[in-house]
């Protein structure tokens, strides 16, 4: 019998190619051939149902087809599935009914149309997981910044290498007027990931206002810190960006940080589009602010809501128009002003628009006075409700920050109250084995003592106090044998010397009434009996290492020093 050998030059140049250029590794391509083969024999021999089995010995791959030991006279007999047993004992003598034999298939056996289908099979196998590879290392990376290699350059589109597949990007999203070469390195932004039986596709854009964002990010760092905040863009490709920024730290100019020193970041961002002017200015939660900013360099005089006809609706129906968020806005500016303010062609009121979301009627003052528009009180309402708006947005960050943390409270609580469970489980399994003994001595160790009075002692029992404590002064004491001696040391002198009178510290303890009176019983007896007048007791060895102590002291004192002359300080004290 012959199988695919696995050590050949050939099959192994495959693998490594597979490996090296498609990144697909040699083992997904093994199992996948594996199941190919399967496929393949079941489909030659006309048996899906059939047992089939594929195996590796290191140097070959074989096949095996499994076959269900049968009686010679069964009646559900199949040739694809089972073995008679007459022909089962040629193989293996031991084989009992039931059992399962295992024959080895010859490659040649199946054919080459049938090795063709495998073959397909196997491409097939190897587009799907590179399709599916492709969509999920890049569905979640839209907007993402990326650079590619141009692989082909068409009327309608580009094809762009990046990694592990190619990328295209239309004419639509593509810098007008820029022009592109067949390896030229690019920047661009993934704009969609889509998956259909074809592959997946991965579609690039320079045109979208999110790769000028990324150049910021890319080019600024307090961006990439966060300290500051590109809170909307908005752009016409090949002709201008505008782009509104924020700063979360007051000390940080948003502007500035955008533009950098001398421009050179905002010079990099402009170059990589292809000298794409921009304009930059500070947001505003005010919307009539932010359009002002947005419609620069024109110069605007006042920003209101466009009046609406409410002729035929109810009252619900215009309260509810007029607090709508997208209601369109009416633009005031100079008469000299209009066409600056419309652009050419357009562009910069379009780009306003794109920016704030908002349909604005750009309209000269004398259009509007001559409608006998109340400008003042248009845009005194306007401010009111735009501050009804801020407070509403607060207040619903508020809340939404509120449920948050209540939720994250809720799941510790829950943790907290599963791990109680255990803690309580563990505590009632323990309680349940404790015997009823056990349990009594537990309320005795935890019970607090109560201290019951004691009726004085009678005088009697007072002079019998008396008599024990002096029988048992009277006993001679078993002490070690000391001798009391008058000497003094140095060291005592000194700590006698030293020693301050203190304040004798009582200890407070609670006592019965009767052993107060004890107390005091003998206190004053002992003060008559004793003498308190103690000397220190010393032993014999004691003494014997007090005397030599004191002996090398006084050798090694400076006063017996005999070359120090004394008598050469008299004059000096003298004089004194």
């Amino acid at each position: 019998m012959s199988g695919i050998n696995l050590k050949s030059k050939d099959f192994l140049e495959s693998l490594r190619l597979f490996e090296d250029d498609r990144k697909i590794s040699a083992d997904f391509i093994i199992d996948t051939l594996k199941e190919a083969i399967i496929k393949t024999y079941q489909k030659h021999i006309d048996a899906p149902a059939a047992e089939v089995r594929v195996e590796m010995d290191g140097k070959e791959m074989k096949i095996y087809h499994d076959l269900t030991v049968v009686e010679d006279d069964s009646d559900k007999f199949d040739e694809t599935l089972d073995i008679l047993y007459s022909e089962a004992i040629k193989i293996d003598p031991l084989v009992k009914v039931g059992d399962k034999i295992s024959l080895e298939v010859n490659f040649e056996e199946i054919g080459r149309s049938s090795i063709s289908i495998a073959k397909n099979m196997l491409k097939q196998r190897i587009k799907e997981f590179e399709k599916q590879r492709v969509y999920e290392e890049y569905q979640d990376k839209v907007y993402d910044l990326i650079t590619g290699v141009i692989k082909t350059v068409e009327e309608k589109f580009l094809l762009i290498d990046i990694r592990n597949t190619i990328a295209i990007m239309l004419k639509s999203e593509q810098i007008p007027g820029e022009i592109y070469r067949e390896n030229q390195q690019v920047r661009a932004v993934i704009k969609e990931v889509s998956k259909n039986s074809k592959g997946s596709q991965v579609s690039l854009s320079r045109a979208d206002a999110m790769f000028v964002k990324r150049l910021f990010e890319r080019e600024v760092p307090e961006i990439a810190q966060g300290l500051v905040e590109i809170k909307a863009i908005a752009r016409d490709a090949g002709e201008r960006t505008k782009m509104a920024v924020y700063s979360r730290n007051e000390d940080v100019d948003p502007i500035g940080a955008c533009i950098g020193p001398r421009g050179s970041r905002v010079q990099a961002v402009i170059q990589e589009i292809k000298g794409e002017k921009i304009d930059i200015f500070e947001w505003n939660d005010d919307l009539g602010e932010l359009v002002k900013n947005a419609l620069a360099p024109a110069t605007v005089i006042a920003v209101f809501y466009a009046p609406e006809d409410y002729e035929g609706l109810t009252e619900e129906e215009i309260e509810r128009r007029k607090h709508r968020l997208n209601r369109p806005l009416c633009v005031v500016v100079p008469d000299d002003q209009l066409s600056s303010a419309i652009g050419k062609k357009g562009k910069n009121a379009k780009l306003a628009v794109k920016l704030t979301e908002r349909k604005i009627d750009i309209k000269m003052e004398s259009d509007i006075l001559a409608q006998g528009i109340d400008i003042e009180k248009e845009v005194e309402d306007f401010k009111e409700d735009q501050v009804r708006i801020i407070k509403e947005r607060e207040m619903k960050k508020f809340l939404a920050q509120q449920e948050e943390a209540l939720r994250r409270n809720a799941e510790f609580n829950e943790k907290l109250a599963q791990e109680g469970e255990n803690y309580d489980a563990f505590d009632e399994v323990e309680i349940e084995e404790e015997t009823p003994e056990v349990t009594a001595a537990k309320e005795e160790a935890v019970e607090t003592p109560v201290i019951e009075e004691v009726e004085e002692p009678k005088e009697e029992v007072k002079e019998e106090v008396i008599e024990e404590v002096k029988e048992e002064e009277a006993k001679p004491k078993k002490e070690r044998k000391v001798h009391t001696s008058d000497f003094v040391s140095k060291f005592e002198d000194f700590a006698d010397a030293s020693k301050a009178p203190k304040e004798e510290t009582v200890t407070k303890r609670r006592r019965r009434k009767g052993e107060e009176d004890e107390r005091r019983l003998r206190a004053s007896e002992l003060k008559k009996d004793k003498d308190y007048d103690i000397k220190p007791e010393y032993t014999d060895e004691e003494l014997e290492e007090i005397e030599l102590a004191q002996e090398m002291e006084d050798e090694n004192s400076w006063i017996n020093d005999d070359d120090i002359d004394f008598d050469e300080y008299d004059d000096y004290y003298d004089k004194d």
